[in-house]
């Protein structure tokens, strides 16, 4: 049950981090917080066009690398092996609250209420908060499943179904682990693709509260998590 539990856990934190990319992409300037990797391309291309935006990838970047190191050092007594900790539960407490606070700017500025923060700080705040899940979740060590740089995922789990197409010799208990976390990596991506389809539709109908989602979402797991040991 509480593998089951930590598994549920990691899809919903799937979706906080699809639901944060496609908002920081759409409305915080063209730059992702959880795909490090677009932020770098982005950057990359920048460098020679005559009116690339360097800024935005750039803070992504910067933030995350920041939010990556600073969950790590709250995560880092987490033992090997360990389903769940406190130590995470109270990590991600924090990360949905920085999310929470950039709703309420995004809130404000949309409002124009005075003093309403910038967008550029809008985008580090929730590139730190998305950096300090990534920090969290690598403590678990569970191969092949990280909740926020999906392209991780999608290799690990690609070669997952060469090795299982191949047939190669496993005992029945490797056999039968693979092909669950195959159907964890699968899910996973699932959420992350949904999370940013639901970001879309808030983005044409309700945008105020794109930010919602992926609050929220942290904040459920890290309640859960503090009230529901291992």
């Amino acid at each position: 049950m509480a593998t089951f539990e930590r598994d549920v856990r990691l899809l919903v934190l799937a979706a906080s981090a699809g639901s944060a990319d496609a908002w920081s992409y759409f409305g915080l300037g063209h730059a992702f917080v959880a795909n490090m990797t677009g932020n770098t391309v982005i950057l990359g291309l920048a460098v020679f066009q005559d009116h690339g935006d360097m800024l935005h990838p750039a803070i992504a970047l910067g933030c995350y690398a920041t939010g990556a190191m600073l969950g790590s050092l709250l995560t880092g007594s987490v033992r090997p092996g360990t389903v769940w900790s406190r130590a995470i539960s109270w990590t991600l407490m924090l990360e949905a609250l920085l999310l929470l606070a950039a709703e309420a700017g995004w809130i404000a500025i949309h409002l124009h209420i005075n003093h309403s923060p910038s967008l550029e700080l809008l985008l580090a705040t929730l590139a730190l908060a998305i950096g300090m899940q990534s920090g969290a979740m690598v403590q678990l060590k569970i191969p092949g499943i990280v909740t926020t740089y999906i392209t991780g995922t999608w290799t690990t789990m690609v070669t997952g179904l060469v090795r299982l197409g191949r047939h190669e010799q496993q005992t029945p208990g490797q056999e039968i682990e693979v092909e669950k976390r195959l159907a964890l990596q699968a899910v996973v991506l699932t959420a992350y693709f949904l999370s940013a389809v639901l970001a879309g539709w808030l983005f044409r109908h309700l945008p105020l509260a794109v930010g919602v989602l992926p609050g929220l979402s942290v904040l459920l797991v890290a309640v859960h998590g503090l009230i529901f040991k291992y």
